[in-house]
């Protein structure tokens, strides 16, 4: 035996190990996990992260990282779970942390914490370190804090630090409320549920379309009378949206939640392939009042328990201070009573694309018949090629209704909007009608 080696052997049996290890790094760590899951090692990651969690079930980090890690493994209601636990922490106004040390615990602000340096905790000038110590294994994950007590920066290596945040940033908040955005999509996709048909006989009927008290596109108010259709009783949900189509462009996901953000041309090619189509806008207002007349079809008086509406926690400049429906977004159908006709969320939740174009050249109020009018331009399903030049009055379709992000106003029952056949117009849904031999 050389003399080197003698010296290592007796080294190793008085010492015992020959580089430190903390308690903490047997039973796994972040730097661990991180490494695993880059390696495609998910299963290996998911315990380590799930070992780690134990000893920190706040860490929004280490949460985000196994959410991350429960995607890999399809296992896609696990990963929700442990996304809403993040969104459920308060939001961070900075960067705060706490750093956990043998020492104790130090105040601080995270600078970064993806700085890449050499670990020389573990230096030693002892005699025989030459003999023990491995070859270094290079730049290692660190935290860069500035300490608030000393006024220094220092850094700390993740696998060895626990450090502990007042609250989550704005920005990984966004990140990990689209991640959970997807994650929803997902679930959502895994169930392929087939649409349930629930249509509603509105019988036939004359009635007073229009409002002399509202916009100007109401006017004049004119006698339309109709022949008895169908129409579907609810908005329709993403999950059967999703089923059909293959995609769902919705904001605020959730498989009994409508479809939002939907295109015109989106809404007219779920229809058809249910074998349905989408509601004229006489039909549409028709079966909105259900027999009444006012401006609103529950009465004059709003509450916040007869639609969804842009409410007093509702974000944008439109909301109503003084009155809460109990959604800030758009609500799961049939959250409120339905009409007269048993068609719940006539007139909030979200806007509703009809058939019709928008006629701004014409007043087609004053022109249409006045049995069963089927709009302007009805045999032009979208514009293209030569049908399209000069008529900007058939690029615009009609969307009828109320939403989460729409005032009071928006759910009188003869008010009108128009948007782009191809927009995604925020808010924007749709229910399927049927002509009774369909």
């Amino acid at each position: 035996m050389s003399r080197v080696y003698a010296i290592i052997l007796v080294v190793l049996i008085t010492v015992g190990v020959v580089t430190p290890v903390l308690a903490e790094d047997s039973l796994g760590s972040l730097e661990e996990g991180e490494k695993a899951f880059l390696l495609g090692e998910y299963d290996k990651a998911e315990k380590i992260f799930d070992a780690v969690l134990e000893r920190e079930p706040n860490n929004f980090i280490l949460l985000r990282a196994q959410a991350n890690t429960k995607i890999k493994l399809e296992k896609f209601v696990e990963a929700e779970k442990m996304l809403n636990a993040i969104l459920a922490m308060p939001a961070s106004t900075g960067r705060d942390i706490r750093v956990h040390t043998d020492a104790g615990i130090l105040e601080a602000e995270l600078v970064d914490e993806n700085v890449m340096a050499v670990d020389e905790s573990g230096k030693s000038d002892d005699a025989f370190s030459q003999f023990l110590k491995k070859d270094h294994e290079g730049p290692v994950p660190h935290y860069r804090v500035f300490l608030k007590k000393s006024g220094k920066m220092k850094i700390f290596r993740k696998s060895r630090t626990r450090i502990q945040f007042s609250g989550i940033p704005a920005a990984t908040r966004e990140k990990v409320e689209a991640l959970k955005t997807e994650v929803m999509k997902k679930i959502i996709a895994t169930g392929r549920e087939k649409p349930e048909l629930e249509m509603v006989v509105i019988p036939e009927g004359c009635f007073q379309m229009g409002s002399e008290v509202g916009d100007p596109d109401e006017r004049p108010v004119h006698k339309v009378c109709l022949s008895s259709f169908k129409m579907a009783k609810y908005e329709v949900r993403q999950k059967f949206f999703q089923t059909v189509m293959g995609y769902n462009p919705s904001q605020y996901v959730g498989g009994d939640m409508p479809v939002d953000t939907v295109s015109w041309e989106g809404a007219r090619d779920y229809c058809k392939k249910l074998g349905l189509r989408l509601p004229t806008e006489a039909e549409w207002e028709y079966a909105v009042r259900g027999g009444t007349q006012g401006e609103y079809y529950w009465g004059d008086n709003i509450t916040g328990k007869e639609a969804n509406f842009c409410d007093s926690t509702c974000d944008l400049n439109n909301r109503e201070p003084n009155i809460t429906d109990g959604f800030k977004n758009s609500a799961p159908v049939g959250s409120f009573p339905p009409n007269a006709f048993g068609l719940y969320d006539m007139a909030g939740n979200v806007s509703e694309w009809v058939l019709d174009w928008m006629a701004i050249n014409e007043n087609y109020y004053v022109m249409g018949p006045e049995k069963d009018p089927q709009g302007p331009r009805p045999e032009l399903d979208t514009c293209s090629g030569v049908d399209c030049v000069g008529a900007f009055s058939i690029t615009q379709k009609v969307y009828r209704g109320g939403a989460w992000n729409q005032g009071i106003s928006s759910m009188r029952s003869a008010n009108r909007k128009d948007a782009h056949f191809q927009l995604k117009a925020d808010g924007a849904g749709f229910r399927c009608a049927g002509d009774l031999k369909s």
